[in-house]
């Protein structure tokens, strides 16, 4: 059993209960958009996408951003991503291995390793709160670091996720995305073969499910076909569950509620008050799967920008921002004939 000692919070960041966002209703459209498929969905990695490869021009700042702050080495794949104490805590998708990145030595190096018995590929959540951080991968399961001062303290075994409960769902098993603490410690994750949101509680130590919200009226839908393509997932200190779609549509839901649409599929949402208002606002990972902008990007809906960002056109998958505005990039500048491996910082100065 992981025992932990919960330390007070320093500073707002994802070790805390972000603040309530600022967000808009109805429809967003960022800079740039020209719709060429506007429904469907795009199927997350780890299935087969359709279309070309995706591309990228080099790096192009403004003011200095973004800028490239760290590089898995191969065949390392940059999973979720997470603001702690003196940098970022980095996930690999291939392994499960957990990267620190620290912003006073500029330096990113392997923190820990999965435990034994862990699923390899498809890690793809990073949740953290106080000193509790959990890794969660799309094969159903995840297990918990006790983060201090650019380590883990401790780590758990792998937890699966009941075996009965993955059973009951329509694809028949668990395909954990984006995951998030709750201000009572509970993990929540979204599934998005299933097309749910499913709390595992902290009460169990993370091993029983306690309650999930379907975003499908369909119960026996088909995987990637009927099913809602939910993937992200952040809670803000009241306990809303701000969800995000990679349909087409680019949908934003508060609490399973609709609120606002983007025009392409979402990956990622975080909630950061780095801006110049110090005002709380979501922050959203447009992957471009539908080609109705030119490029992938990081976006603030309320304001309606686009942040720095690496991209002159193509698409990318972008599984995580933290709330410093440092977001993890799953293709961009190919290497080695596969997926990319690279973690930027972005800005919001408008």
């Amino acid at each position: 059993m992981l025992m932990l000692v919960f330390a007070a919070p320093h500073a707002y960041a994802d070790d805390e209960a972000p603040p309530v966002p600022v967000t808009p209703t109805g429809i967003v459209r960022f800079p740039g958009y020209h719709p060429v498929k506007t429904t469907g969905f795009v199927i997350p990695p780890g299935a087969v996408r359709g279309g070309a490869k995706p591309s990228a021009g080099p790096p192009a700042t403004v003011m200095g951003y973004p800028k490239l702050v760290c590089s898995l080495p191969y065949p390392g794949i940059t999973g979720g991503i997470v603001t702690v104490a003196g940098g970022q805590l980095i996930e690999d998708y291939v392994t499960g291995n957990l990267w620190f990145y620290s912003t006073a030595s500029k330096t990113c190096t392997l923190m820990q390793t999965a435990p034994p018995a862990a699923p390899i590929y498809g890690w793809w959540g990073l949740a953290v709160m106080g000193r509790l951080v959990a890794v969660t991968t799309e094969n159903g399961g995840l297990y918990l670091c006790a983060y201090y001062s650019g380590s883990c303290t401790s780590t758990s075994a792998f937890i699966p996720i009941p075996a009965v409960f993955c059973a009951s769902m329509p694809a028949g098993y668990c395909n954990p995305n984006g995951a998030a603490f709750d201000p009572s410690m509970n993990l929540w994750y979204v599934d998005s073969n299933n097309g749910v949101e499913v709390e595992l509680t902290a009460a169990s130590h993370y091993s029983a499910v306690g309650v999930f919200r379907s975003y499908t009226d369909n119960l026996n839908c088909i995987p990637f076909a009927t099913c809602d393509p939910i993937i992200g997932l952040t809670i803000d200190s009241k306990g809303n569950h701000w969800v995000v779609d990679s349909s087409c549509a680019g949908n934003v839901y508060d609490n399973g509620i609709w609120q606002f649409s983007v025009g392409d599929d979402l990956i990622a949402d975080q909630i950061s008050t780095l801006n110049p208002t110090n005002t709380a606002h979501l922050y959203l990972a447009v992957d471009n799967g539908c080609g109705n902008y030119p490029f992938p990007f990081v976006g603030e809906p309320t304001k309606g920008i686009i942040l720095p960002h690496p991209y002159s056109f193509g698409w990318d998958v972008v599984i995580g921002i933290s709330t410093a505005l440092y977001f993890t990039d799953y293709f961009h500048g190919t290497t080695h004939g596969i997926e990319s491996d690279y973690v930027w910082l972005t800005v919001d100065k408008v």
